[in-house]
This record gives structure tokens, sequence and C-alpha cells, in this order.
């Protein structure tokens, strides 16, 4: 049995014979099937719109409760492999990793049970305009102004996560001959749901520096989400297949 699923999942990594249309099918006529019932799922499968081109995936999965070493799931015909890790000498986790994989039009997530029938789990097809959207951040702030990050014609909602990188004024009492940038940082996030397709948010200027905090870089990361369909045999509630379209911004303190 074991030499049966090596080979089926040589064969899989070879093939990537499915079309788009084939993977629609595979949502929409999908047979009453009870093999699926104990199965529980939540994979974000992430583009970072960089230059890399990749995907990055979160899997977790669990059948009966529990992971299980005889069940494969694919992304697009890839494999996940269960890898296991140390977070100290002591306790160890086992987790799903997929190796690197390109962004793609559409993405499809299945199953390969232990009995090797082969099961379709969810399937998305992401908006293919992302790249149009319009987020509009200055390179540069001062303290002297206000900081205003606006965008036009995006997505809604989407979620706007800002990070600042702060320099704490008591470091240069104690090191007056490092520059700042040199010493200390410390990270400082806050999250702004946007639900209007124009708009935008100010950062004030008196939240980029006080007599006890000086903010030197702001990063703005946008965020949108898209839920993909999922086989209706499954019956946890809670199976989720998650693409996120997420756009990174920054503005540095211009001295």
């Amino acid at each position: 049995m074991n030499n049966i699923r090596i080979l089926l999942l040589f064969l899989i990594t070879l093939s990537c014979t499915k079309t788009k249309k084939d993977k629609n099918q595979y949502i929409a006529n999908i047979e009453k099937d009870e093999r699926l019932a104990n199965i529980y799922f939540n994979l974000y499968i992430t583009d970072n719109n960089d230059s890399k081109n990749l995907i990055r995936t979160n899997l977790r999965a669990l059948d009966n409760g529990k992971m299980n070493s005889k069940n494969t799931f694919l992304l697009n015909n890839k494999p996940f492999q269960i890898v296991t890790r140390k977070s100290n000498y002591y306790i160890s986790y086992s987790e799903y990793v997929l190796n690197k994989s390109r962004k793609d039009q559409d993405y499809l997530f299945e199953v390969i049970l232990a009995d090797s029938s082969r099961h379709t789990l969810a399937y998305i097809k992401p908006r293919s305009d992302y790249q149009d959207l319009n987020y509009m951040v200055p390179e540069y702030f001062s303290y002297g102004t206000n900081l205003e990050l606006k965008w036009e014609n995006i997505y809604v909602p989407t979620n706007l996560k800002i990070q600042k990188d702060i320099y704490e004024t008591i470091y240069e009492r104690k090191y007056p001959d490092a520059p700042y940038r040199n010493t200390h940082f410390k990270n400082h996030e806050y999250d702004y749901k946007i639900t209007d397709k124009n708009g935008s948010y100010t950062i004030n200027k008196s939240a980029l520096k006080d007599s006890l905090e000086v903010t030197v870089r702001v990063k703005a990361i946008f965020e949108h989400r898209e839920k993909g369909k999922l086989n209706p045999n499954l019956r946890n509630n809670n199976c989720h297949l998650t693409y996120i379209n997420r756009v990174q911004k920054m503005s540095i303190l211009k001295e």
C-alpha cells in the first residue's frame, strides 16, 4: 500500500493536466460522499505582490480531531509535507509545509485519503485585477505634518495594518553619539477596517513624535480576503480556504 501511495504522489507531482474548466467542474458536480465527514481544514493562501511571484500557505488540517499522516493534502497537484519541529528541548509539534509555489490563476485544494481515493476540498479563483488597485502612501514623512494614507477604487472590506518603528528618546540620552536608527526599535501595530472604496487614513503628527518616542518608519499593509468554494460533503462548518491579497507600502522619516 505504501508503494502504491508513493507512486501515486510521484505521478501527481509530474502531472498538471487539469484545466480551469475541469477545476470548476470539480466543485459544481460533486457526488455525495461520507468519507469527508470528519475532515477539518483551514487553509490560507497569501499573495504578497512582490517580485518573487510566490505565494505563502498556512494549512491546519485534522481527521477525527487529529493529524493523520495517511492523508495527503494537495494544492494544485503539489502535496503538503508533514514536518515535525521542536519548540524547545521537551516540546515538539508537527505542521503541514508546501515547498515554494508560484502564483497561479486559481487554486484547487484536494486530499488523498488512506484508501487512496482522491477528493476535492475547496476551490478559488481570485480576482485578476489586484495590480490595478491604487494605494497611495508617501515615500517620506516629516514631523511637522500629518501623514495621510490614501486609496482609490479598492475592494472592500480591506484591512489596513499600520506598523511603526519607534526610537525611544531615552536611548539618545544613554548613547548620545549613536544615530537613533542604530540603537533601539520597538514595533507598534494598529488595525483599521476600510469600508469605503475611496478614502484616506490620517496619522496625526502628534502620534509620530513626542517626548518619549520618535517614529522613524511607517509600514502600511493593505489586506483583502476572498473565500473559496467548499465541497458540500464537508460536515465541519469551520472549514475555510482563504485567499489573502497583501500590498505593503512604506514611508520613511525624511531627515
